[in-house]
């Protein structure tokens, strides 16, 4: 019976115990809640640079070759970012396909209507995610161009509808290869005033590469990776839609956890693995 009363009585403490809220997306950076409630849309920017098989094994001489936009793994592959985002029933609509050079090989910007409620606004929000394609020979310089926007900043300007825009990078992401598992080295962060936005890297081993010196430069991490790992198109669709709906990220993690397994064909438990515990 004491034992009974006992259990009984753990049972209730654990009923009523108080549970913790994960924070939300907008608690890292509430300038971006700030910025939604005054009307503007919410930005995310995604630097990939296509995959090549000078630098890893791509699969196929064709989806390696580093300027290849149709077929390569990275891009217009059935997980590559454009041909991903493009296809019917993912919910984004395209918005501009635009070239800049040789190296800044191809833009594509996205958008979305999600609900207001969880930013505090009473009206949808335009949610803008623009995936720019860099040729993978060029992939330093898609790494430098990442810490740099992650470490102060960004704007994205673009053609809507025939209207110019030009809106503020709140977020900015990359979905390649880990060039610093090469020997790359990240520049020191820009000299003078800066903005530093949260950021995400879908690389191998992304966290012991990338975290310390984004942290450290201002810019909160948000999914990184512990493992080698495919940085395919469908995780940047989760997190994407996930910080849409100011996810704390903690979710940003498991929804990129349940991405990773249902198309990789793993278990749970198994595609836990792949990403980095934030603490």
């Amino acid at each position: 019976m004491h034992l009974l009363r006992a259990l009984l009585l753990a049972a209730a403490a654990l009923t009523v115990a108080p549970t913790v809220a994960a924070e939300p997306l907008a608690s890292v950076a509430p300038e971006i809640a700030s910025e939604i409630q005054a009307g503007r849309p919410l930005v995310l920017y995604v630097v990939v640079p296509l995959c090549s098989n000078d630098q890893i094994n791509c699969g196929s001489p064709i989806a390696g070759r580093s300027a290849g936009l149709e077929h390569n793994v990275y891009w217009g592959a059935s997980f590559g970012a454009r041909h991903f985002f493009d296809r019917r029933g993912s919910g984004w609509e395209q918005v501009e396909v635009s070239k800049k050079d040789g190296i800044f090989l191809e833009r594509v910007v996205y958008r979305r209507r999600v609900p207001g409620a969880p930013w505090g606004r009473g009206a949808p929000v335009e949610q803008i995610v623009a995936i720019q394609a860099i040729h993978g020979d060029a992939i330093d310089t898609a790494v430098d161009h990442l810490y740099a926007t992650a470490t102060s900043g960004g704007r994205l300007s673009f053609m809507d509808g025939g209207n110019p825009r030009d809106e503020r990078i709140q977020i900015v992401g990359y979905a390649g290869h880990n060039r610093m598992m090469d020997g790359k080295t990240l520049p020191a962060p820009m000299a003078g005033p800066r903005s530093p936005i949260p950021s995400f890297v879908l690389a191998c081993k992304s966290e012991p590469y990338f975290s310390s010196q984004l942290t450290s430069a201002g810019s909160t991490p948000l999914v990184m990776t512990a493992t080698l790992m495919a940085p395919e198109a469908y995780l940047i669709d989760a997190i994407a839609k996930g910080i849409g709906e100011n996810a704390p990220t903690s979710e940003l993690r498991s929804r990129a956890v349940l991405a990773y397994a249902k198309w990789q064909k793993l278990t749970p438990q198994q595609a836990s693995s792949v990403f980095a515990r934030r603490r």
